[in-house]
């Protein structure tokens, strides 16, 4: 009885696995639950058996790598709001709050770690019928109460740019996030110089980037030009008059009579 469950606790692991993966590196739309039990080398009763469907499958997922990450970022976020009860709380732990939780999760040592930051641009961007509602209105509530924080941070920043701001850090955040697990482009961009695998490293150019930009002053609004209203009837210019010929001087024959 022990080597059976054994033999299915290794099935499904290899499943969460194959199944993060390959939704790290094509998206949720793009993999069928054909490609995730072919590479995984199970029939498709196992996803049914296990997980029931291929969005309850990414919705383990989710409970494994990613509900963590988000309860200890609120943890810490609670910390420092609980600190800062007389005074505005410091944006840039908050920003720590953010960004430290998921670059030592996306370091870690088991076999999802490295698929964290593509798996959450995924909760981001793919459509929430696809991942169901309680992953995009947990995500959603996490991002709100980042984003009241920073609004009380920074009072002098309107809620507006916050929202503005907050998503910018998102995406850059993300961004290198996913291109140290992919493309390592940076790393080519820079010759060598850029490490993206040094996880002190990326959080303290982060926030040193990210606190600069979220709590400089607001945009300058460019102005608007008033339209200027046209006449309903133009008149065509009058064309434009003729100069009036030059008049010959008569000039008597210089030859010699």
């Amino acid at each position: 009885m022990s080597r059976k469950r054994n033999l299915e606790g290794d099935a499904k692991s290899r499943i969460l696995e194959i199944s993060a993966r390959l939704f790290a590196e094509h998206g949720f739309n793009a993999i069928s639950v054909r490609d995730i039990t072919s590479e995984a080398g199970v029939n498709i009763g196992a996803v049914n058996y296990y997980f029931q469907s291929k969005e309850q499958l990414f919705h383990e997922i989710f409970e494994t790598l990613l509900r963590p990450l988000q309860r200890e970022r609120i943890a810490l976020l609670d910390q420092i709001e609980a600190e800062a009860v007389d005074a505005s709380p410091d944006p840039e732990r908050i920003l720590r709050a953010l960004i430290e939780p998921t670059i030592r999760s996306s370091v870690g040592k088991d076999a999802l770690s490295p698929y964290l930051p593509r798996l959450m641009f995924q909760t981001y961007a793919v459509a929430r019928q696809s991942i169901g509602d309680d992953v995009a209105v947990e995500n959603d509530a996490v991002a709100t109460r980042f984003i009241k924080a920073l609004a009380r941070a920074i009072p002098h920043v309107s809620y507006e740019d916050i929202c503005w701001r907050y998503y910018m850090v998102l995406g850059g955040f993300l961004l290198v996030c996913t291109d140290a697990q992919g493309a390592q482009r940076l790393e080519r961009l820079s010759d060598g110089r850029c490490d993206t695998n040094d996880g002190p490293r990326i959080i303290e150019q982060m926030i040193a980037f990210f606190l600069s930009g979220i709590t400089g002053p607001a945009p300058s609004k460019p102005r608007r030009r008033a339209a200027k209203a046209l006449p309903v009837n133009v008149p065509s210019a009058d064309p434009a008059p003729t100069p009036p010929a030059r008049r010959r001087r008569s000039n008597p024959d210089p030859s010699p009579q």
